[in-house]
Formats: structure tokens, sequence, C-alpha cells
């Protein structure tokens, strides 16, 4: 039962940070998935051409908050609770070669730290991005190393007692490095690797990390 309510908490996490900041993203997000379509049709698996590129995938870590009304509100959840859970979404990543090494993407990600009692109630604290960035591979003749960089605004969002508070947009920057498990220039692969995410956001600086699993088309 225990296993249970994590397993619905980690859930739970996961559409916090969607409701939150996702709200206003999802529509674009919505029409750039609907024009990839097209180009998802118009690149056959395997061909030795990269074109269009997709990934979603989910990690866990940890974040640290240096000073101001954010650290504050972090300690003050901690205080109380008996477990912390940090989460990282890539929630949908989407972009096109401009050369076989690298694609420029648009992406939508974010943190979920959540900060959980004795009886499974849940405060949280939620950063949530929306960037470009690129995708590169830097050896073309080992193709399995890919390298990340995302830039873009983010928010953070507060929820305590079933109630969100959300932030001013901020910046916000990612860094992954990640194996590529397929050695194809083109198709399906999982991705295994790290990420760094440094959030400027009311003059409020964090730094999280996670180790993540992402399943992609390239």
């Amino acid at each position: 039962m225990a296993v249970q309510k994590i397993i619905d908490k980690i859930m739970y996490m996961v559409y916090v940070v969607e409701d939150c900041f996702m709200k206003r993203c999802c529509l674009i997000g919505l029409i750039l998935f609907l024009l990839s379509l097209s180009l998802v049709v118009a690149q056959e698996r395997g061909e030795r051409k990269r074109g269009f590129y997709i990934d979603v995938g989910l990690g866990f870590g940890g974040i640290s908050y240096f000073g101001g009304d954010t650290k504050t509100i972090a300690d003050t959840f901690n205080e109380t609770a008996d477990m912390r859970l940090t989460m990282d979404m890539s929630l949908l990543t989407i972009g096109w070669a401009l050369t076989q090494n690298g694609y420029l993407v648009g992406t939508i990600a974010g943190v979920g730290d959540a900060y959980i009692d004795s009886e499974m109630n849940q405060s949280q604290l939620s950063i949530g991005m929306f960037g470009i960035g690129t995708r590169y591979y830097p050896l073309p003749s080992k193709k399995h190393l890919q390298l990340g960089l995302d830039v873009g605004i983010s928010e953070i969002d507060v929820l305590h007692d079933e109630k969100t508070v959300s932030s001013d947009l901020g910046f916000s920057s990612r860094l992954s490095a990640a194996y590529d498990f397929d050695s194809t220039m083109t198709g399906l692969t999982v991705l295994l690797g790290g990420t760094v995410m440094l959030n400027i956001i009311e003059r409020d600086t964090s730094l999280s990390y996670a180790l993540f699993l992402k399943l992609a088309f390239k």
C-alpha cells in the first residue's frame, strides 16, 4: 500500500508540473506536434540522412536553492517532511536536423521537488521551462554520444494546502549528456544520461541535477 501511495504521488507530481506551467505551453506544443507529423511521414525510418527529432523522458535527482524566498519556502517544507522526491521531466522535445550531427529543437521541461509527510500529504516546488536548444552528436564515427543545451523562459509554482502560487517569468538553461543505444543515423532509440538545470527566477537561483531515461525518434 505504501508503494502504491508513492507511485500515486509521483504521478501527481507530473500532473502538477504539467497543470501549472504547461497550460501556458500546451497549445504551442500541440501546434508543433501536429506540424511535425507531416515531417515524420516524410522521413523513412532507418534512412541515412537525419531529419525529424522527438523525445520524452523522466529522471530522478536533486535540487539546491541559493537564497531568496524559494530557499525559505523549501526549508519550511523540509522541516515537516518525512520524504523528499525530486523529479526531472522532459515533457516534450521536437526539432529538425540542421546538419548530420545536430538538431535545432524546442523543448518543454520541468522539475518537481516534492515534500511528503508521514500521512502522505504533499507540498511541492515546481519549475517549468519552455525553450529552444540543440541536440548534438560530436563524434560522427561513434554515434552513441549525444550532448544537449537548452535555454528559455521559466517560472516557479508553489503548491501547498491544495493552493498554487506562481512566480513571474525567469530564465533557465539545461545541459545534458546521454548515451544513445542506437548507433544508426535515424530510428527509434533509448537515451540514458544526466542533466543539470540552472534557474534564475525573481532573483532566486537554483540548480537541479538528475539521471534520466528518454525515448526518442531521430
